[in-house]
């Protein structure tokens, strides 16, 4: 079955260059000599411990895998080089056997020989969940899931990507997890499925931090980071070895960017930036869009048949050339004459990243109504109106203002028990001057005595189930958390249905 692959070319763009005008695939490792004679990874590991006897145990591993792709990739395989100084990526098929050229320079040395079909391919025309694998800062490393073999081929033939409809199945733990990104080099999984493999559902700050603890102490890294994308937003999970920045001083030996015996800097989890951000919301993916040179009867139809306020202008690669709205279509029309979505379109929206602080952004949407979510190509992937946002800090709040309110109606409810009539175990609180808790309340509910002064007309074990219910919610809501608390929509529910509870016997003075 052919197989489609990632090989980087160097930092300078010098490997890549030179592998397009020979018609090679290069990997660089220049203090390495002939692998010919390797029948294994380990084989490869041992001279790679040779030539680089300054490196660590972990990178010398990642390195061996790397290269034993390189060898045994089969000749009919596809191969994708991304251009470094070039929005493109280069296209090709493996044409020949590993060779070793003694007599090149340095770093030119390990090379396969290719057919590059397409040299240049715009990287907005790639769909952003392959994109961001061909992404990779590992030198080599296979495109093994959702469909990328298939799609590679197509974007051979076509310059287009078709794309891919469905779930991927999550790995079955870490371990597996770590198995793939050995054999493959990289590893995609949704945000969700990345923090359930440690049995979590929600981003806690005490989550973030354990699963950063957890990828750091495997050797992965994931980009972007799990708390900058949607729950159900894709990322990438490598190896944290030779992912450093691109802008780094230095070249990894394989055409990355650290050089041999320079020591990588370890990305310490407590220092990671708990920052909310737009990616962090669910606004609209499924947008709908217009072309550049469509008469503006194509904006207008979409734009009255479901509300719209705006509609992004694209070209074919879906890339943001403009947004439309009633304004500008009410200005367009006034000339007379049938008008066309340039005429109408402004060419400076409001725009944002999904990596970007949701809180720096949010004066800005207010003012213009809208901002467009794009990619690193400028493709449009998503959009988020002030309404959206409205509603989304609606969810995020109501939980605690919900449950500030019933824990004072509590609170008002008790305060007039003596010392003496309180059950022992939270007679303590009282002495400190300290207020219960919600879950105090429940041995005070539980307490046949101060049960039957409250003098409730409601079922006992039924007050004392929702409010464990919502003590639970509350308990989980302590911590700062990426998503959205409304999520726990039953919990959420109780909370409003033991609120309205305590209403009834706690009436508010009139006004």
């Amino acid at each position: 079955m052919t197989r489609a692959w990632t090989v980087r070319g160097g930092q300078s763009g010098e490997r890549e260059q030179a592998a397009l005008a020979e018609g090679r695939a290069i990997v660089g490792w220049e203090e390495l000599d002939d692998l010919s004679g390797c029948a294994s990874a380990d084989d490869v590991g041992e001279l790679l411990a040779k030539a680089y006897p300054e490196e660590a145990a972990g990178t010398i591993d990642n390195w061996k895998r790397q290269l034993w792709r390189f060898i045994t990739m089969d000749i009919g395989d596809y191969v994708v080089m991304p251009r470094k100084q070039l929005p493109v990526v280069a296209i090709g098929t493996l044409t020949g056997l590993y060779e070793y050229l003694p007599q090149a320079a340095p770093g030119f040395r390990h090379v396969r020989t290719a057919d590059w079909l397409r040299p240049s391919v715009e990287r907005a025309a790639i769909r952003g969940d392959l994109r961001d694998s061909m992404g990779a800062f590992l030198t080599v490393s296979e495109l093994s899931r959702r469909d990328a073999a298939m799609r590679v081929q197509v974007l051979a033939e076509t310059g287009s990507d078709p794309g891919y409809v469905g779930a991927v199945e999550p790995p079955s733990g870490p371990a597996e997890l770590v198995h793939d990104v050995q054999t493959s080099g990289t590893r995609q999984l949704t945000a969700r499925d990345l923090i359930g493999l440690w049995g979590w559902q929600r981003r806690a700050a005490e989550v973030i931090d354990l699963v950063d603890q957890e990828l750091a102490s495997h050797g992965l890294r994931v980009d972007p980071h799990f708390t900058e994308v949607q729950l159900d937003g894709l990322v990438t999970v490598s190896a944290k070895e030779t992912a450093e920045a691109e802008d780094a001083p230095g070249a990894v030996p394989g055409g990355g960017i650290r050089a041999p015996g320079e020591k990588p800097d370890v990305e310490r989890p407590t220092d990671r930036d708990l920052t909310w951000r737009i990616g962090s919301l669910p606004f609209v993916r499924e947008v709908v869009t217009v072309r550049v040179g469509d008469p503006l009867s194509h904006a207008v139809t979409p734009m009255i048949e479901h509300d719209f306020s705006q509609l992004p202008v694209v070209d074919h690669n879906s890339v943001l050339r403009g947004v439309i709205t009633w304004e500008g279509i009410a200005r367009a029309q006034l000339g007379g004459g049938t008008a066309t979505v340039s005429q109408a379109m402004d060419p400076h929206p409001e725009t944002a990243r999904e990596q970007e602080e949701l809180f720096r952004r949010i004066d800005r949407i207010q003012k213009s109504g809208f901002t467009i979510i794009v990619d690193g190509e400028n493709a449009v992937i998503g959009i988020l109106t002030s309404t959206d946002l409205a509603g989304q800090l609606k969810a995020r709040i109501e939980p605690f203002t919900l449950l500030e309110e019933l824990e004072r109606r509590m609170r008002r409810l008790t305060r007039h028990f003596s010392m003496d009539e309180l059950p022992q175990k939270i007679r303590k609180t009282r002495e400190l001057g300290r207020q219960f808790t919600l879950g105090q309340y429940a041995f005070l509910l539980e307490d046949p005595h101060c049960w039957a002064k409250l003098d409730w007309p409601y079922d006992q074990q039924h007050m004392l189930s929702r409010l464990r219910i919502v003590t639970k919610y509350r308990n989980e809501l302590a911590h700062w958390a990426v998503d959205a608390p409304a999520e726990d929509a039953e919990a959420l529910a109780a909370t409003a249905r033991l609120l309205k509870l305590l209403k009834v016997v706690d009436l508010d003075p009139a006004a």
